[in-house]
């Protein structure tokens, strides 16, 4: 996507205060990766000291795409009873994950799509429109739907009082796919705020597991969501697809200070096939010309510091009856991998599908050790811009 232009001899600012002693709303930007998602869980674990002061540093914005969609929408709709609860209800509800409990179907009938589907990916690599998805999630999003509902749900007037915009992005699936960001909030955003922006938004009064989901539809893998919008029924898929990342978002939705959790792992299959780390792939919506990116005026980034494969060896690799339980019908699917490209990428691809305990145990305990890890080297968020956000609009807007 472009970004809004910069000077290039203008340096970022580091902020040499402790984050307790800052002010401003916080906008918590969960990227999409699968299961990976549940480092997380992890990373907020670590975060809880800094975020349980809501006078102080109160959670303004959050922001979701493919399943940490579902992570924040689990997180927004516990939030009022404080983020330590939030983090462990939805901690509990990645440790109750299993195949069997989290899809419909039967193995068998898994399997068989899961063939189907390989080979027409085989064929035509990345996330291609397609009729056929290997899983049938209901069963979660039952789950997913029951947590929100016991909490009171994501109605504005039910939710955390300070928690002024809930997000989902998806992309629209059509002849030409587009970028479609719900939200939930207590108002719209005037259109200074939308200047420049690369997605469409649809208002709506209370997110469910079934935006979450229209969120996480990677094609071939989960079936797209069909949802009502201003503009007639349409046909979701996955948000990664659009903006795996939605800080822009984010700051647009009024975040001044953003908090962003990337699983994605994206950095580690741009350096193994030596791409640059800016490299889009050829299946993202490409941005339009008029459009750009807001930069946050602070930002910390937390992303995964090491490939998470190995933590999916090590839980499952030594047995094989617990390594089919975790990655269900799509087990031949690592044969495949590992007869091509080696064991390491295998177990890298299938880290975000793998669903067993000791595996998301690890995860969790992965993201909340390199937290702790960069918070106990002081390491201070980034920041972009020492401007306001406000500033920031009125001088895009006047520029205009």
């Amino acid at each position: 996507m472009q970004r809004r232009p910069r000077n290039p001899q203008e340096k970022a600012i580091l902020n040499k205060k402790p984050w307790s002693t800052r002010a401003g709303g916080i906008g918590l930007v969960l990227s999409g990766g699968g299961s990976r998602a549940a480092y997380q869980i992890g990373a907020l674990k670590a975060l809880i000291p800094y975020l349980e002061n809501q006078e102080q540093n109160p959670i303004k914005v959050v922001i979701g795409s493919s399943l940490g969609a579902i992570n924040g929408l689990l997180i927004s709709a516990c939030l009022k009873e404080g983020i330590g609860h939030a983090v462990e209800i939805t901690e509990t509800l990645w440790k109750e994950r299993t195949f069997r409990n989290t899809f419909a179907d039967s193995p068998t009938k898994s399997f068989f799509r899961a063939i189907k589907v390989a080979s027409i990916q085989y064929l035509n690599p990345g996330p291609n429109a397609n009729t056929e998805s290997i899983f049938n999630p209901r069963p979660l999003m039952e789950r997913v739907d029951q947590v929100i509902n016991d909490h009171g749900g994501l109605h504005p007037d039910n939710r955390y009082s300070q928690l002024e915009s809930v997000g989902v992005m998806t992309t629209i699936e059509g002849e030409t796919r587009r970028p479609l960001l719900f939200v939930s909030s207590h108002k719209e955003l005037e259109a200074p705020a939308m200047l420049g922006a690369s997605f469409d938004v649809c208002y709506v009064d209370s997110l469910q597991a079934k935006h979450g989901f229209a969120s996480a539809a990677l094609p071939s893998v989960l079936p797209p969501v069909e949802l009502d919008t201003k503009d007639g029924k349409v046909r979701l898929v996955d948000g990664g697809i659009s903006q795996n990342v939605p800080v822009d978002p984010a700051v647009r939705m009024g975040a001044e200070r953003i908090i962003s959790i990337d699983i994605s792992g994206r950095d580690w299959w741009l350096a193994r096939q030596n791409s640059s780390l800016d490299t889009r792939p050829s299946w993202e919506v490409e941005a339009q010309e008029k459009t750009f990116c807001l930069r946050p005026p602070e930002t910390f980034v937390l992303r995964c510091r090491k490939p998470l494969g190995e933590l999916l060896k090590n839980a499952v690799g030594s047995s094989t009856g617990k390594f089919i339980s975790a990655v269900g019908p799509i087990w031949p699917i690592f044969k495949i991998l590992k007869n091509r490209l080696g064991e390491e990428v295998a177990y890298e691809t299938l880290s975000y599908v793998a669903l067993d305990p000791d595996y998301i145990q690890g995860l969790i305990e992965r993201g909340y050790n390199e937290t702790v890890h960069l918070l106990n080297n002081r390491v201070e968020p980034a920041f972009h811009h020492p401007q306001s956000y406000k500033q920031l609009l009125e001088e895009v807007y006047s520029d205009s």
